[in-house]
């Protein structure tokens, strides 16, 4: 979605914009390799925008839910990723930046406000390193593949090094 943000860009605006976008058709538009999904369902993003301090400011919140496969035993795990925030937009005409830095984190071009765009940049910020369908996931044997989370294996276990031993306990609260 493109918001056109030129009426807010002028010195004595009053007028703000609120927008609440969903993106279609998310698994053709590159949602899915960047939140490493097998499925995504929805994205969504709403917010104003309004002028702060003689600059363009935009304050929003972002959702996004999704299929994914769990880290331990590659078994499917809904997700939600859901972020707020709120920061000044960095303006950019003729190919150059007229306001940039660490406060500016979204730049629109020519007066245009491009919402996949924005939504690219924070998603990727927000998006976890893996996903587990739950935090007790016994992930799957070593041996043979297994799920552990249905049950256990017939695989034989190996016997642990006897120089480790005097680890086993070390984690159990006195």
């Amino acid at each position: 979605m493109r918001i056109n943000i030129e009426p807010i860009r002028k010195k004595d605006a009053a007028n703000s914009i609120n927008f609440d976008y969903t993106v279609e058709e998310p698994k053709k538009s590159g949602y899915v390799s960047l939140l490493k999904a097998k499925k995504v369902d929805s994205i969504r993003i709403e917010g104003k925008i309004s002028q702060k301090n003689g600059l363009v400011f935009i304050e929003y919140k972002t959702e996004a839910s999704f299929t994914a496969f769990c880290a331990r035993c590659a078994g499917d795990t809904r997700q939600w990723i859901e972020f707020d925030g709120e920061g000044y937009v960095a303006c950019k005409s003729d190919g150059e930046e007229q306001y940039g830095g660490d406060d500016f984190f979204v730049t629109e071009i020519d007066g245009i406000l491009d919402l996949d765009d924005f939504i690219v940049e924070f998603l990727g910020i927000h998006v976890p390193p893996k996903y587990l369908c739950s935090e007790d996931c016994k992930g799957l044997c070593q041996e043979c593949g297994r799920d552990l989370n249905e049950g256990g294996c017939e695989c034989i276990k190996k016997e642990k090094n006897p120089a480790f031993r005097i680890l086993d306990n070390f984690f159990e609260k006195e």
